[in-house]
């Protein structure tokens, strides 16, 4: 007989991986801080946030050891949650694939949402949409998930590179090139005028555009396809129990293999293509190839991102230090969306209306203190409920009926 499918309680949750979405929730933070204040088109433009040292030295460190690699570790969590809830469904007899598909079309009315009325950088209904592909790969063997996901990061890496070495060949006369970012200029601008200053109604119809866009580029550059292996990867792990292993074991052995070496490696990686990133001319046919490579060398830091989190929550010292962050990782969608509504109205015109005027630095604390507050209204909020207000949401339409969100009385919170 079927068993109904059920919320995981809290006391069957991976404390580690709560740590990772909680860190995962500081990097995306600091990234999308430079999309929050100033011009998504500046990432192509690459006009500076800010003319100090400070500034230009926190663009860099940004860039090195923040941009393209917490999407991947985000994205890989995504994929590992959604194969832990599969296998908990299968475990009771449940039909894994219509409730993933409920699942997954609630979180693509979420990033609608969040997309049109709060802002266009949402990756919500990009992971809803990569997801129920991902889903077609739930029966597939392991090593055939790692397989479909090298082929698929080596695609855009393969095209994009073709792309960049056909438009050095044929780069001749640069004054069209020129022209082009004389218009991505006035496009900055344009931008920097409506957040700043533009009535919710202009402030909408741009976003709905940008939001278009940013879907179009994202295809383009062939970001879908790396959420996608990521996903699947996410998968490969929960299939193989690997942290669920590394838990049984002692915790002098709990480390994940090369992760020093990727640790090491995508740090001098990274910060060379970060280097190159700031000294290439943005006209230049060349500045297409460091953000392909990216697709790259992000993930093997996220990597190693991961194999130190790994290896820190071994000792009860570290894991005790790290617990708050588990707290805000409970709560990551609810932490997402609030950074979203925080952010824009400190940007934008319905706000305080400082767009495009807040450097680098000064963005990176706004960051930190944003995430500090969080952490700490997580932990809060979790001593009287279950989960964050948005995941009860997530959760209720999913089960279609109302969760309970307060804790039992006879059960303390665990964190």
């Amino acid at each position: 007989m079927e068993q109904p499918v059920t919320p995981t309680p809290a006391r069957e949750r991976i404390d580690l991986l709560d740590i990772l979405r909680g860190f995962a929730l500081l990097g995306i933070l600091i990234v999308n801080m430079g999309i929050f204040s100033f011009p998504f088109i500046a990432q192509f433009t690459r006009t500076p946030r800010g003319d100090s040292v400070l500034d230009h030295a926190t663009e860099f460190l940004i860039m090195a050891l923040a941009t393209g690699k917490f999407y991947p570790l985000f994205s890989f969590l995504f994929g590992l949650g959604m194969w832990m809830q599969i296998e908990r469904i299968q475990a009771v007899g449940g039909s894994p694939g219509r409730f993933m598909v409920r699942r997954l079309l609630v979180l693509m009315g979420f990033g609608l949402i969040h997309s049109l009325l709060i802002w266009n950088g949402d990756v919500l209904f990009v992971y809803a949409l990569v997801g129920l592909v991902a889903l077609l790969f739930r029966k597939v063997q392991p090593r055939t998930l790692l397989i479909w996901a090298g082929i698929l990061v080596a695609i855009p890496v393969i095209f994009g590179t073709g792309f960049v070495a056909l438009g050095t060949l044929l780069a001749g006369d640069m004054s069209g090139a020129a022209e082009g970012m004389a218009m991505f200029r006035d496009l900055e601008q344009r931008t920097i005028e409506i957040y700043a200053r533009g009535s919710w109604a202009e402030i909408f119809v741009w976003r709905a555009i940008e939001w278009l866009l940013f879907q179009f580029f994202l295809f383009l550059n062939g970001g879908m396809l790396q959420i996608l292996a990521l996903f699947l990867i996410g998968m490969y792990f929960g299939k193989r129990q690997i942290f669920r292993n590394l838990n049984k074991g002692p915790a002098s052995d709990r480390r994940l293999p090369a992760g020093g070496v990727c640790l090491v490696g995508g740090l001098i990686a990274n910060l060379v293509l970060a280097w190159q990133i700031q000294v290439t001319d943005p006209s230049s046919p060349l500045a297409g190839l460091w953000p392909v490579l990216i697709l790259v060398a992000g993930p093997i830091l996220s990597y190693g991102y991961l194999a130190l989190f790994v290896t820190l929550t071994r000792t009860d010292v570290w894991r005790h230090r790290l617990q708050p962050l588990a707290a805000a990782g409970r709560m990551a969608l609810s932490n997402y969306i609030s950074q979203s509504i925080i952010c824009t109205l400190i940007f934008y015109s319905y706000g305080l209306g400082l767009f495009g005027q807040v450097g680098a630095f000064a963005g990176l604390l706004i960051s930190i203190v944003i995430w500090v507050v969080q952490l700490g209204i997580s932990l809060l909020w979790l001593r009287h409920f279950q989960y964050g207000p948005l995941e009860w949401a997530w959760r209720s339409l999913t089960y279609g009926k109302s969760q309970t969100i307060t804790l039992p009385a006879h059960r303390p919170s665990t964190l």
